[in-house]
């Protein structure tokens, strides 16, 4: 699947049975509002239409902005919060420890924007599994991802 993201004010939500607007690797399937990523590692990939990146007057935006609406895996007291990691095309924007839901804002410059290909890259080295807490869930847990909205700066 591919992502076209060409009015560039997008919102992106998960939900059983709905296809999001943007292709995920390394998530488990999505859940009610939210998808868990399953490994160390997941990606995001979308590409953008160029054309939106210049408004009607034919200047150009300087950056495209990505509000990542996420939490993480947490078992109190052990693990009170995880390490997230975040890169754009290869490149690290940022990273933070994540201990509740936040809305992380990475603010990519246009000159690392591809018309094709781009890939949003969170790692979550401290992703675990809830067994290892006494927990029930056998799966992998990292990020909970709610949302992504897309804009241009």
């Amino acid at each position: 699947m591919k992502s076209d993201l060409s009015a560039l004010d997008e919102l992106f939500t998960f939900d059983i049975d709905v296809v999001p607007g943007v292709v995920l690797t390394n998530f488990h399937p999505p859940e009610a509002g939210f998808v868990w990523s399953s490994h160390k590692w997941s990606e995001i990939k979308f590409d953008i239409n160029p054309d939106a990146l210049s408004d009607s007057g034919g200047s150009r935006h300087t950056a495209l902005d990505v509000a990542l609406d996420m939490d993480v895996f947490k078992a109190q007291p052990e693990l009170e919060g995880q390490n997230v990691l975040l890169y754009v095309n290869g490149l690290r924007l940022g990273s933070r420890y994540i201990k509740g839901r936040i809305t992380v804002m990475l603010v990519i410059p246009l000159h690392l924007v591809r018309s094709k290909g781009n890939v949003i890259t969170i790692d979550t080295p401290d992703a675990t599994k809830p067994t290892e807490f006494g927990l029930g869930d056998t799966r992998v847990l990292g990020i909970q991802l709610f949302s992504i909205r897309t804009t241009v700066a």
